[in-house]
């Protein structure tokens, strides 16, 4: 078997219908993008200050280790960034690299980096702007986001700390009156910021006039020692991002002049008037990015435990033929919907990312009535994209742990590590099922307003919801008519439009229900997800949905794309099909040959899946375990892990206070 393993991946790369480098330019933007990408993993694979080098072993790190280790690669990404050696969009993806080796460094960095800057820059004034981001941009201040408490997670009309404004001091008093108010799991905190953005409930003249954003500092820049006031202890030890310093603030009286209430949307003169926000929604708005960065996140976890899953799937092999575990149906259909799921998300990421970019501006956008008519839908997307990602990732962590059996329970072939670090993702960002709930709300909401009084917003780019302009012809579609499911394998807006008569019949049978909303929680929460998985089948289908590709773009990767499109649709419609069964729209026949079709599909791109993951461009030292070699040698570098371990051999340091004393004593053996 060792022998034959490099043999067989040699045949199933060999078997790809495919240009599997062109398709990787697909994956990563461009053939630019990825030759830089792998160059910056040249680059880090040999720097001991980004990547740990043999004999240690990155997976065995300690939590202070990894600590350490994470701000010293956080330390040398700035270093680079400062020396000019390179070209900026060279080392920004050396940072990328590093992202993706180490998902610690990824979020350490990205809540200074993105957090704490997107909160200055989407609330505050241009003065503020311009007085804090130069200092942030060149790290002389390293910032923190501190919204979550101990009592109240992101259940932000319920946060405790509290900001009073000292007119005669003109100044603001940050103070923490609960044990509950205690800003909790705060990114960056427990260890290195100097300052944070605190959200805070505020007190004017006496009276509460709803929640604010302020710039606090935190610690000296130099001494890292607390200011006065302030007590910071680290959370201590996590189910993965150890090398994560999440803290826990304290604010005892702290103050903090009135330039540091962040004043994009409201204003607080010298005597205390205060203007709020024209929609208190903006306050709320920072969580908008931070739910997108789950999209990249999604991609760069999740595709490693595919990879790992999926090479050590083709070499191993069991069974009265001794046959490759990948050719059993149970492991090849529980493998390559998600896989194909990875190609949707980036598809859909890229419209997201561009949507996101007329939201912003930048951090431009002056006019309030623009900024809310936009916001509403990067919320109701944001939501459910990450609801989606969630849950559906977490599923599929967990099968990939389950099918390379007890191999994977092994921390040294990575995927227990990465099921660790995804476990945050269904939870930081806003929980996911309030978030589904939320979402849903607003797709009944614009369903409501276009049955009753036909108006829809009018956006600078398409809705994730634009399908309800169309309501009145879905709904009145009563039940599927497509008789031959075969031909959803090829013409993918079949599954689209029969997916969007569900979702639409779903939504306007709650309008009508008149059941209470907790009654409807589970309901909504379907209808949050299917209402993404759609929506990023949409966006595949106006990407690949013609004859032809287009200019440029080499045909075996249309042709690849375009059969994931298909099968991410079909997908989606088996997975919610029960929706439309029970709502009388399909048939038990359609559901029975939708079965039969889906599992042909997924038979048909078996050969296709080592070329499939070839595509996410990771190296091994980034996979990291031994049992996905690219080249399939992977029983003998598996055992040279375990032998060259800490502690591998030997008598144990407990031999003679516990074993001896058991075994020494007589007996007949």
């Amino acid at each position: 078997m060792s022998s034959r393993a490099p043999h067989d991946i040699a045949a199933e790369r060999a078997s790809a219908d495919f240009d599997i480098t062109a398709l990787a330019h697909y994956y990563f933007g461009s053939q630019e993008s990825y030759e830089l990408m792998q160059k910056a993993y040249d680059y880090i694979k040999t720097d001991p200050e980004l990547v740990v080098q043999a004999p240690r072993n990155f997976l065995e790190l300690s939590r202070n280790e990894m600590r350490e280790f994470t701000m010293g690669q956080i330390y040398r990404i700035i270093q680079l960034f400062q020396q000019g050696q390179f070209e900026k969009d060279y080392v920004y993806q050396i940072a990328m690299a590093t992202n993706v080796y180490n998902e610690s460094f990824s979020m350490r960095f990205f809540v200074h980096d993105s957090l704490f800057r997107n909160v200055i820059n989407m609330l505050g004034n241009k003065e503020q702007q311009d007085r804090w981001n130069d200092d942030i941009e060149n790290y002389r201040v390293y910032g923190c986001f501190a919204m979550t408490e101990l009592g109240h997670s992101s259940a932000l009309r319920g946060l405790e700390t509290e900001a009073t404004f000292d007119v005669d001091a003109d100044e603001f008093v940050v103070n923490s009156p609960t044990i509950t108010s205690t800003k909790w799991l705060i990114g960056g905190a427990g260890q290195t910021a100097t300052h944070a953005v605190v959200i805070a409930q505020t007190i004017i003249h006496g009276k509460g006039v709803g929640l604010n954003w302020f710039v606090v500092q935190l610690r000296e820049k130099g001494t890292g020692k607390l200011v006065p006031g302030i007590v910071i202890g680290d959370i201590g030890s996590k189910a993965g991002h150890q090398g994560v310093d999440n803290g826990w603030i304290q604010f005892r009286n702290v103050r903090i002049p009135r330039s540091q209430l962040l004043s994009k949307w409201v204003s607080l003169d010298r005597k205390g008037n205060y203007e709020p926000a024209p929609n208190p929604a903006v306050m709320y708005a920072t969580l908008i990015p931070e739910r997108l960065s789950l999209l990249q996140v999604t991609t760069q976890m999740c595709s490693q435990a595919l990879t790992i899953a999926t090479r050590y799937g083709v070499v191993r092999r069991q069974g009265p033929k001794d046959q490759q575990i990948m050719d059993y149906q149970s492991h090849y259909v529980n493998l390559l919907p998600p896989i194909a799921f990875m190609y949707m998300l980036k598809t859909a990421s890229r419209e997201i990312g561009a949507n996101y970019d007329i939201l912003t501006s930048g951090g431009k956008i002056d006019d309030p009535i623009v900024y809310l008519n936009h916001m509403g839908e990067m919320h109701c997307v944001s939501a459910s994209i990450k609801v989606l990602s969630g849950w559906y990732t977490s599923t599929i962590l967990e099968f990939c742990r389950r099918s390379a059996g007890g191999h994977a329970y092994s921390t040294y072939n990575a995927i227990s590590s990465i099921i660790g670090d995804w476990g945050v993702m269904t939870t930081g960002g806003g929980d996911n099922q309030i978030l589904a709930e939320q979402a849903a709300r607003l797709i009944l909401y614009r369903l409501e307003q276009k049955l009753e009084l036909d108006e829809f917003p009018d956006l600078k780019f398409k809705s994730s919801c634009d399908y309800i302009n169309d309501a009145k012809r879905y709904l009145a579609l009563k039940e599927w008519d497509v008789t031959d499911i075969k031909l959803c394998a090829r013409d993918p807006s079949l599954v689209e439009d029969a997916l969007y008569a569900i979702l639409l019949n779903s939504i306007n049978q709650k309008l009508k229900g008149g059941r209470s909303r907790n009654d409807l929680l589970l309901e909504l929460t379907r209808v949050a997800e299917l209402h993404c998985a759609t929506y990023v089948l949409s966006c595949n289908i106006a990407k690949f949905g013609a004859a032809a590709p287009p200019e440029g773009m080499d045909f075996s990767v249309y042709a690849i794309m375009q059969q994931l499109t298909n099968l991410w649709g079909i997908h989606v419609l088996h997975t919610y099909g029960d929706q439309g069964f029970k709502e009388g729209f399909l048939t038990p026949q359609q559901i029975k040959d939708l079965e039969t079709v889906y599992m042909d599909l997924n038979k048909s791109l078996r050969p296709q899946m080592i070329g499939l993951t070839d595509a996410f461009g990771h190296p091994d030292f980034v996979l990291k375990a031994p049992i996905a070699k690219y080249d399939g040698n992977i029983y003998e570098s598996y055992f040279d892990t375990v032998i060259t371990a800490p502690n591998s051999y030997g008598v144990p340091p407990y031999q003679n206070k516990y074993i001896k004393p058991l075994t020494e004593r007589p007996g007949k053996n």
